[in-house]
């Protein structure tokens, strides 16, 4: 995949998509391995001398964090060695005059580019080369930049249609992560993939890929999924009860059982301590957070045995105090291994970041990405990287 490593940058304009997209706090933007990791391709490309314009979205129109970016703006200035110019506009008369003025080592924000109206239009991405967005900035720049898998999976104009108008590359991040999620099926074996997070069905139909293409010689299941699949084998949840119709649970177990492995027990709050409960103990009162113990120490085992080790979604809700343990372990553990170590989901890279791990030197890759990192997993073409290619 060309990137802007190939590309001479020096004097030119770089119109670069990065995903700022965050976590919104009592009404506070917060800062996210995602905004420090693109601050560094932002870095990359100042000291090639190019003017830096920056497009990034929040939110979703309606949502409650559908915001400016203007305190994105002022978290890159805290992890930047330079000064962020922020702009609340995008292709008028103030965006061009910024983008006009723009020297060699200068970034410019441009606001949400989802509060313009061309980028969610529901068009091909030669229409969305065709509007008014993408005509009006590509007049302005010289080369596109994408650095977001985490927003290739989305046909919007900022994410294909640049590449239709303009020369356009990849961004280093974005390079890491294709090259990263495609080595899978080259790495050693065996492989396994340790499944956690919330979303479930994203979860079910990685698994039943992975294990139909015999991709992975083993699934462990953690959080919601491994709670799922513990319902579809007859456990009672108590208070807790998922929606589990159409997903075949009953025939991936029948058919993949001895490669899948269930949670042996679970954790739950009482009183405001952290307790934990076999399955076989199994309803209890209280909602349950975390995996146990048992399931910890099968999972530290199981990952000595494997050459490859896919981790998408944490183990259990590490955002809460007593609940952490799980994903921390289970972190901890494999940044011990030696082995293809590929981590990856929103969510886990917070994980990453908040229990203190780091992101560049203790696993082989972190991709910041969440639905498209499991769509590319998935093999389903992703529009921003084709348009790219």
């Amino acid at each position: 995949m060309k990137t802007f490593e190939n590309v001479d940058l020096e004097g030119k304009k770089v119109l670069v998509r990065v995903d700022l997209n965050s976590t919104v706090e009592h009404g506070n933007v917060r800062l996210t391995p995602r905004i420090k990791e693109h601050s560094k391709t932002l870095e990359k490309l100042c000291n090639k001398g190019c003017g830096v314009v920056v497009l990034a979205h929040q939110g979703r129109p309606g949502g409650k964090d559908f915001t400016h970016l203007n305190e994105h703006a002022e978290l890159l200035n805290r992890v930047l060695d330079r000064k962020v110019v922020f702009v609340e506009d995008i292709t008028g008369k103030l965006a061009r005059e910024a983008i006009d003025e723009l020297n060699g080592g200068d970034i410019l924000l441009l606001d949400n580019i989802r509060m313009h109206k061309d980028e969610l239009r529901d068009v091909d991405p030669e229409k969305h080369g065709k509007s008014e967005l993408v005509e009006t900035l590509s007049k302005f720049c010289d080369v596109y930049v994408n650095d977001a898998l985490s927003v290739c999976h989305r046909n919007h104009a900022s994410v294909t249609g640049f590449p239709q108008t303009m020369e356009s590359v990849a961004g280093p991040l974005l390079k890491e992560d294709v090259e990263s999620i495609d080595h899978i099926e080259e790495s050693k074996k065996p492989r396994y993939f340790i499944l956690g997070g919330n979303k479930h069905e994203d979860s079910i139909e990685v698994m039943k890929r992975m294990l139909e293409d015999g991709t992975a010689d083993l699934v462990i299941l953690t959080g919601t999924p491994g709670e799922v699949f513990l319902q579809a084998s007859g456990r009672d949840l108590g208070a807790k009860s998922y929606n589990t119709a159409g997903l075949e649970l009953d025939e991936i177990l029948d058919r993949y059982g001895d490669s899948v492995i269930l949670p042996k027990d679970l954790a739950y709050e009482k009183n405001g301590s952290r307790k934990e409960v076999g399955i076989d103990k199994l309803p209890v009162d209280e909602e349950t957070f975390d995996v146990g113990t048992k399931t910890v120490e099968e999972i530290k085992r199981r990952a000595e045995e494997a050459e490859t080790i896919v981790l998408n979604g944490p183990p259990g809700m590490f955002e809460k105090k007593n609940f952490k343990r799980g994903t921390e372990e289970v972190l901890g553990k494999l940044k011990e291994l030696d082995g293809f170590i590929l981590v990856g989901g929103g969510d886990t890279s917070h994980a990453v970041e908040d229990l203190g791990f780091d992101l560049e030197k203790d696993f082989t890759h972190v991709s910041l990405a969440g639905g498209a990192f499991v769509k590319a997993l998935l093999g389903e073409e992703l529009v921003g990287v084709k348009a790219l290619e």
